[in-house]
């Protein structure tokens, strides 16, 4: 499959749930994200956990900001860069 970045963000912001989902394709979706968010793990701490606590978490832009002591328009650029990075993972380019 191939993923987009609305779709990756999605199964971010529904990672909880999607372990729970009767439909086994849901299960593969997990698989490819946890694999995907391991490897931005490796390749840059920072977008991995802002993405995290922000999608998966829920926490505030502003509070993920106050936390890292940066500017929300940097929390957002981080969103942005580790969304689109996951994504390029996610369909098994490299960055």
């Amino acid at each position: 499959m191939e993923y987009t970045s609305e779709i990756v963000e999605n199964l971010l912001r529904n990672y909880y749930t999607l372990q729970q989902h009767p439909d086994s394709t849901f299960a593969f979706y997990k698989l490819d994200l946890e694999n995907g968010l391991k490897s931005l793990k490796q390749q840059s701490e920072v977008l991995y956990f802002t993405i995290v606590n922000v999608f998966v978490n829920g926490m505030p832009i502003q509070d993920q900001a106050y936390n890292e002591g940066v500017s929300t328009r940097q929390v957002n650029r981080r969103l942005h860069d580790g969304l689109h990075a996951l994504t390029l993972i996610m369909n098994g380019e490299g960055l």
